[in-house]
C-alpha cells in the first residue's frame, strides 16, 4: 500500500491519536507521521462524549491523576486557540464553571468543600438569591449551589480540528484499520491493514476500548475494557443555562451555538454492545429535568451510546512498551480522554522524543507488563 517508512506511525485516528500527531508534527516538523484508523471507530469514543473539562467534580483526592487532568484543563485556552488557527475549524469552549446542586451533592457538600480548599481550587458557594439570579431555570429544590471553574469543549468540533490540523501539519491520514503487524524479535516493522503494510520506525497505540484488541494481536494481555455509556441530546435555546451541570447520576452540558444540551449518562459493563434503549434514555432525560424543569417537553435531537476504554485500575496507560523498544501507548482514558487531550499530546510528545523528563510511573504500560 504504501513504500514508505514512517518515522512514526498511530494506531487510533480518534482525539488521542490526532491530538499526538498534531502536536508531534508541531514540534518537530521533519518527522513522517501517519495516523491509522477507521473514522467510524470515533463515533464510539472521541465524538461519542459530552466535552466536559471537570477534573475538580470528578476527582476526590490530590493524586498523580488529579494534577494531571488538572494541568491539561489549564492547557485547554491556548490549546484551542492554537488548534483554531492551524485548522481553520472553529471549536466551543467555555470556560464558564460547572454547577454542583446541594440536593444532587448530599452529604457529599463539607467533603467536596474541604477538597476545593486544600487544592486551592477555584469555586464559591452561591445561596438561594444568586442561584435564582444566575440560573433561573434550575429547579427551586436543588437548594445551594457550588460553582466550580471548570470548563467544556464540543468534542466533535475539537475531532474535526484534530484531523484537519494534522494533515495542515503533513501528518498521512489513511482510514484503514490494523488488522496484524509484522514483528522481528522485540521490534514491530510494519502496521497490517487491509490494503497493505504501512512500515515506520516507531508504532503508537491510541485506539481507545480496541486497544485490548491491538494488544492481542502483539500477543500481551492488556487489562482494558469498554465501559458503556448511552447519552442523548435534545433541543434547549441557548442562554437557558450557561454552565456544565452536574447532577446525581447525571449531567446537562450546554453544546450552545445552537446545538442544544447534552445529556449523560450511563457506565455499563457489556462489551462491545452499542445498543441505544429508548427506556435508558428516557430515565436520563427525568432525572435531567429534575434538575432542569424546561428539559422535560424538550424535543430529542439525536441518542447514542460510546465505549469508553477502562484500564483495570482506571488509569491511563502511556509510555513506552517495556516489551517492543519501538511501541508505545496512550490509551485507557475512561472518562477523560476530552480533557487530558492536550497534556497527554505534550506527554506523548515529550516521550516520542526522548526528553520526557518525570514520567508518571502510575500511568507506566510497565504495571501491565505491556
Amino acid at each position: 500500500m504504501d513504500s514508505d517508512v514512517y518515522d512514526v506511525v498511530i494506531v487510533g485516528a480518534g482525539v488521542i491519536g490526532h491530538s499526538i500527531a498534531y502536536q508531534l508534527k508541531g514540534a518537530e516538523p521533519s518527522l513522517s507521521i501517519a495516523v491509522l484508523g477507521d473514522p467510524m471507530n470515533s463515533v464510539m469514543a472521541s465524538r461519542a462524549a459530552a466535552g466536559m473539562l471537570a477534573p475538580y467534580c470528578e476527582c476526590e483526592q490530590g493524586d498523580s491523576f488529579f494534577r494531571f487532568c488538572r494541568e491539561s484543563l489549564d492547557r485547554y485556552p491556548a490549546f484551542i486557540e492554537e488548534l483554531t488557527a492551524v485548522s481553520g475549524v472553529g471549536v466551543y469552549l467555555s470556560m464558564a464553571g460547572s454547577l454542583m446542586p446541594a440536593s444532587s451533592v448530599g452529604d457529599q457538600w463539607d467533603e467536596r468543600l474541604r477538597f476545593f480548599r486544600e487544592e486551592k481550587i477555584p469555586h464559591e458557594i452561591w445561596p438561594v438569591s444568586r442561584v435564582r439570579e444566575r440560573c433561573p431555570d434550575l429547579a427551586p429544590g436543588c437548594g445551594e449551589v457550588i460553582w466550580v471553574g471548570e470548563g467544556q469543549v464540543n468534542n466533535r468540533q475539537l475531532h474535526d480540528a484534530l484531523v484537519a490540523g494534522s494533515g495542515k501539519r503533513g501528518v498521512r491520514i489513511i482510514h484503514q484499520n490494523v488488522t496484524g503487524f509484522q514483528r522481528y524479535s522485540n521490534r514491530i516493522h510494519a502496521a497490517v491493514t487491509d490494503s497493505g503494510e504501512i512500515r515506520g520506525k516507531r508504532f503508537l497505540v491510541a485506539a481507545g476500548s480496541w486497544s485490548q484488541q491491538i494488544g492481542k494481536v502483539l500477543e500481551v494481555s492488556m487489562p482494558l475494557k469498554p465501559i458503556k455509556g448511552q447519552m442523548c441530546r435534545v433541543a434547549v435555546e441557548d442562554g437557558r443555562l450557561d454552565y456544565t451541570l452536574h447532577g446525581l447520576a447525571t449531567y446537562v452540558a450546554p453544546w450552545r451555538e445552537g446545538n442544544g444540551f447534552v445529556l449523560g449518562s450511563t457506565m455499563e459493563d457489556r462489551g462491545f454492545n452499542p445498543t441505544v434503549e429508548a427506556d435508558v434514555i428516557q430515565g436520563l432525560i427525568d432525572r435531567a429535568a429534575r434538575l432542569l424543569p424546561c428539559l422535560k417537553d424538550a424535543s430529542l435531537i439525536e441518542s447514542w451510546s460510546g465505549l469508553r476504554p477502562a484500564a483495570e485500575d482506571l488509569m491511563p496507560i502511556m509510555g513506552a512498551s517495556g516489551r517492543y523498544e519501538n511501541l508505545y501507548y496512550s490509551t485507557g482514558h475512561y472518562r477523560n480522554g476530552i480533557l487530558q487531550t492536550p497534556r497527554q499530546a505534550d506527554y506523548m510528545t515529550a516521550c516520542l522524543l526522548g526528553i520526557l523528563k518525570d514520567p508518571i510511573a502510575e500511568f507506566s504500560p510497565d504495571r501491565y507488563d505491556l
